[in-house]
């Protein structure tokens, strides 16, 4: 059993795995379009973290995790509880960086669907990085989720040219350094 990640799964890897490969799925894009009141948030003030929509032109790279034999069930059943705001699993075809040759295989994919109570949906990107830059949760600052995120893709994903991640990490950043944390 194969598991894809494509946001904190990336660079939060708190779970047993026998080979990770890199690589990428088709049809769907990277947003930060879900909301997180259990990691990055609060009931009453939701973190921003990532979720995939559909897109049939897109294509999201990530790192694919084989699951310890034998504890697939276990590894997942953590997976399923670390995930459980708002994301569903489904079966999606995963394809490994041209260097690592082993055919496509079949993955699990967890995603935030539009009909989940998490779900905040499409919004300006100012919007977004405000609520970014004024989030925090249990598992720390959403900045943080940002910026490790964006950091990951940079080195292990340098074949992902995502926009909506790298030009949100930029405003971020550009505002904390400027000292302007909300502009609503």
């Amino acid at each position: 059993m194969w598991v894809f990640g494509y946001g904190s799964l990336i660079w939060k890897v708190d779970f047993p795995y026998e080979e990770k490969r890199i690589g990428y799925i088709k049809g769907f894009s990277r947003r930060f379009w879900q909301g997180s009141t259990d990691h990055r948030g609060v009931p009453g003030k939701p973190g921003r973290v990532v979720t995939l929509i559909e897109d049939p032109e897109g294509c999201v790279w990530g790192v694919a995790y084989k699951l310890p034999t034998g504890r697939e069930q276990e590894v997942k059943n953590y997976l399923d509880y670390r995930e459980k705001g708002g994301y569903q699993v489904m079966t999606v075809t995963f394809h490994p960086r041209p260097s690592h040759n082993p055919s496509p295989s079949q993955t699990l994919l967890y995603i935030g669907s539009h009909d989940n109570p998490n779900y905040l949906g499409p919004a300006p990107l100012e919007e977004i990085a405000n609520q970014i830059i004024n989030s925090t949760g249990p598992s720390g600052k959403n900045t943080e989720y940002l910026f490790q995120l964006a950091d990951a893709v940079r080195s292990i994903l340098p074949e992902d040219s995502d926009t909506h991640l790298f030009s949100l990490e930029t405003l971020v950043r550009e505002r904390l350094q400027n000292g302007q944390n909300d502009l609503n």
